[in-house]
């Protein structure tokens, strides 16, 4: 694994927790239902793909659009992130940024134990080490107990696993789909599933409200295609403890927009976020360079 795959996935945890801090305003400060926020983001997508059939040369064509390689599974990984995508919105709207993110951050864990089952990479104790380590050091910036919201901890939770799930399938992909077929696809599957319920409990998009869903379509298209990319150089479990530096970027965010200091605790668990990465790189399997 290359050292680009591991920066693209930690740009790929800045670009989400903010993305989300984002998408938790259009929630609270302008009115917009998680699912709108979501399928919004979809329409921009989609038609700024649409309208590049047209350019010369481009490589988005409607046959790649509507029948690309693999169209069922394609599909099926874009409809598990937009479940995703759904319930996180809906979590970060619950909970603080940084609760939220550290709870779903337990997406690397899943994913480490989803690519040893489905993928058949060899999870080595080194690697397991690493993401439990990053793990305990979530436990203590979150610090269990702290968060009276269920429906959030439940949402971020089911997110977590869904976007595990996602991780896993589009691995499985790589040979078929890019990074631009994902992404189209997820903008098009999002589109179709949410048509209908957001159809029926529209809420007025102002101008303002408007400029931010396309900042936010923006920074989490940048994020998708950010995590595309790397799992298309590395194996997803060795990614996995690397993705709790999401938490660290939720810390920062927390510190400059809340000014909320963080403690000797939350600084200990920074710690072990990055040591857990670290370690997960440097305790290979045996037999393996």
């Amino acid at each position: 694994m290359t050292s680009a795959a591991i920066g693209l996935t930690i740009l790929s945890g800045l670009l989400y927790v903010l993305g989300y801090a984002l998408s938790k305003s259009l929630v609270t400060d302008h009115g917009l239902t998680p699912l709108q926020v979501t399928f919004l983001r979809c329409v921009v997508i989609l038609v700024v793909s649409l309208s590049a059939t047209a350019w010369p040369g481009n490589r988005m064509t409607w046959r790649r659009l509507l029948r690309p390689e693999k169209a069922w599974e394609q599909r099926a990984a874009a409809a598990t992130l937009v479940v995703s995508n759904v319930l996180a919105v809906l979590a970060y709207t619950l909970l603080s940024v940084t609760a939220a993110s550290a709870l779903g951050f337990t997406a690397p864990l899943l994913l480490a134990l989803l690519g040893g089952l489905f993928l058949r990479e060899r999870v080595s104790l080194g690697r397991w080490f690493g993401t439990l380590v990053g793990f305990v050091g979530m436990l203590l910036i979150v610090k269990p107990g702290g968060e009276a919201s269920l429906p959030g901890i439940a949402a971020a939770f089911a997110g977590a696993l869904t976007y595990a799930v996602y991780q896993i399938l589009i691995r499985r992909l790589r040979e078929e789909a890019t990074t631009l077929d994902t992404i189209v696809q997820v903008a098009l599957v999002g589109v179709v599933l949410l048509a209908v319920p957001v159809a029926a409990d529209w809420h007025a998009v102002g101008l303002v409200s408007a400029g931010l869903v396309l900042v936010v379509t923006g920074v989490q298209t940048a994020a998708l295609a950010s995590i595309a990319a790397a799992l298309h150089r590395g194996e997803a479990s060795r990614l996995a403890p690397w993705q709790f530096s999401g938490l660290l970027w939720a810390m920062a965010l927390d510190a400059l927009l809340l000014h909320a200091t963080p403690t000797l605790g939350s600084l200990l668990g920074a710690l072990l976020v990055i040591g857990g990465g670290v370690l997960a790189q440097v305790l290979k399997p045996a037999g393996r360079p």
